[in-house]
């Protein structure tokens, strides 16, 4: 009696054990029908992954040739694509009693296309992705990282073909969650780091307060040596004259108190080339009025170049609201002559912009209202 029921129960657990492999085996399976089913909800785009990974015992699984389309097929390049994405559990902020994941791409490309008509173009900006990435990721976000990723710019249509991109792009934000528990405050942060074509660095810093109802960020932008010569096709597209040769460098940092934002931006340009005989009049065929046009913006250009640097550059401040800009024009030219004049403009960051500028600004303006809709009575 005792030895049927002993059989009985390791029958019971082979089953059950037999029952556990096969929805192990299984589970990838499932899992990869579930995914390609979410991409496929989005209105504009459809998407599909190859092979799914689950590894129970680290709380992951992961995606590899992740693709999302437009449905349209008219577009060549899909809109976004990554040889990996992975999802995980965050140890480190489950040992502080907070079940949040960490994402990371692996050679994740961008791709934005300027085509012909709506169809033949693509920019993401009306899908709804946050609902998918929350059929994807059950749980939040803290921790964001990027690799080995790319950003294009396309426009097939033009003559000759626009095709710019930003590659190498290292980037990693934390504290999406904005949880006490995981960190000290509420201020999510981000590093990035990208070249752009065949020369040129750009790196980003910056950190946002989503508590706030509107936008509370502080972000310092740095590009050097960047070669302008890469985007003579884009040029030549979108502006009225092209650069046969020159690199830019940029400092920018912006600052916004609940929307109120406060910063400048110093671009440089070394070297510049506007025009060049060979260049423009034999090789491209600008003719007269533009080989004329492109001529004197040669000579304006080297007429406020400062000759020591060899350089063209201003200091422009920001201020306003997010919705209204301010970028006064005197102190834009003032920071040419200067430059040109006076003293060479360098490209470092300033370091002189924190949240705290943006708060004056904003006082300032609610001060000047207030005067404006309380004016001082005139003395009798």
């Amino acid at each position: 009696m005792a030895r049927h029921k002993t059989r009985t129960i390791l029958k019971a657990l082979a089953i059950l054990a037999g029952l556990l492999i096969i929805v192990r085996i299984s589970l990838p399976f499932a899992a990869q029908w579930y995914i390609n089913d979410v991409l496929d909800e989005g209105e504009e785009f459809t998407g599909s992954v190859g092979d799914v990974d689950i590894m129970l015992w680290r709380g992951a699984y992961s995606l590899d040739d992740v693709v999302i389309l437009k449905r349209t097929g008219e577009v060549e390049q899909p809109f976004f694509e990554a040889k990996q994405v992975e999802f995980s559990l965050l140890w480190n902020a489950l040992l502080d009693k907070a079940l949040v994941a960490q994402v990371d791409l692996t050679a994740p490309e961008l791709n934005f296309v300027d085509g012909k008509s709506v169809a033949e173009s693509q920019s993401g900006e009306n899908e709804n992705w946050l609902y998918l990435a929350d059929q994807l990721v059950p749980l939040k976000v803290d921790r964001f990282e990027i690799r080995r990723g790319i950003v294009r710019f396309i426009n097939p249509d033009s003559e000759p073909a626009v095709n710019i991109e930003l590659h190498d792009i290292h980037a990693v934000a934390r504290n999406l969650v904005n949880s006490r528990s995981l960190s000290k405050d509420l201020i999510a942060t981000i590093e990035a780091s990208g070249n752009t074509e065949q020369q040129g660095t750009i790196t980003l810093s910056g950190s946002l307060n989503p508590a706030t109802k509107n936008p509370t960020f502080d972000v310092n932008l740095q590009a050097n040596d960047v070669a302008l010569v890469n985007f003579k096709n884009f040029l030549d597209t979108y502006a009225p004259f092209d650069l046969e040769a020159g690199t830019l460098e940029l400092a920018l940092e912006l600052a916004s108190d609940d929307g109120e934002i406060s910063g400048y931006t110093k671009p440089i340009l070394h070297q510049v080339e506007v025009f060049s005989w060979k260049g423009d009049i034999e090789e491209d065929d600008d003719g007269f009025f533009r080989g004329l046009a492109e001529a004197l913006s040669a000579f304006i250009a080297e007429l406020f170049e400062n000759q020591s640097e060899d350089q063209i550059a201003t200091r422009i401040p920001i201020s306003g609201s997010l919705n209204d800009v301010d970028t006064p024009v005197l102190a834009t030219i003032g920071g040419i002559l200067k430059n040109a004049f006076i003293q060479a403009i360098n490209g470092n960051l300033e370091d002189s912009v924190q949240w705290r500028d943006a708060e004056e600004a904003k006082e300032e303006k609610e001060q000047e209202a207030a005067g404006e809709e309380n004016p001082r009575p005139d003395p009798q």
